[in-house]
């Protein structure tokens, strides 16, 4: 779930010129490396300057959300995530 969250606000940051820019950065320290080495470097490089910038607050509920929903699994996880959603909106 944590990637899932990962990813969305990678989603999000990758809009923005700040984050077309942390990507040459990134594409940039990962130069030197190749194949999944590469890959790996220009992900944690990335995850890294995600967690530096700012997260929407419906994305910071979301990830709450999800904290609290711990271990569920299933329909149970997704009404629970969606009534603590709507909790705040």
């Amino acid at each position: 779930m944590t990637r899932v969250l990962t990813v969305a606000v990678l989603l999000l940051a990758a809009s923005t010129s700040q984050a077309r820019e942390q990507r040459e950065n990134c594409n940039q320290k990962a130069a030197a490396a190749s194949g999944a080495d590469r890959s790996e470097v220009i992900a944690q490089c990335i995850q890294r300057n995600a967690r530096v910038t700012t997260v929407p607050p419906t994305l910071a509920r979301m990830s709450q959300c999800n904290r609290e929903a711990g271990e569920m699994t299933g329909e149970a996880r997704v009404r629970f995530v969606n009534t603590c959603m709507e909790k705040t909106n």
